[in-house]
């Protein structure tokens, strides 16, 4: 598989959620040392905190100003 592939097929909707994904299936795993598994759980964390603030701007700029 190539680079262009692999990328593509990890697309989750945004390049946030995908980091999300792969995180989420390498976290399944039950071969990781702790390190990793740790590393792993705040590249995730990170991620989905950002997803949220993108969320969270998206939403407020479709409200009206007062």
């Amino acid at each position: 598989m190539d680079e262009t592939e692999a990328h593509s097929s990890y697309r989750l909707g945004s390049p946030l959620a995908s980091i999300v994904g792969i995180a989420e299936g390498m976290l399944e795993r039950n071969d990781l040392d702790e390190e990793l598994t740790t590393r792993l759980r705040a590249i995730r964390d990170l991620a989905l905190d950002a997803l949220r603030a993108d969320r969270a701007d998206l939403g407020s700029q479709g409200r009206p100003q007062k």
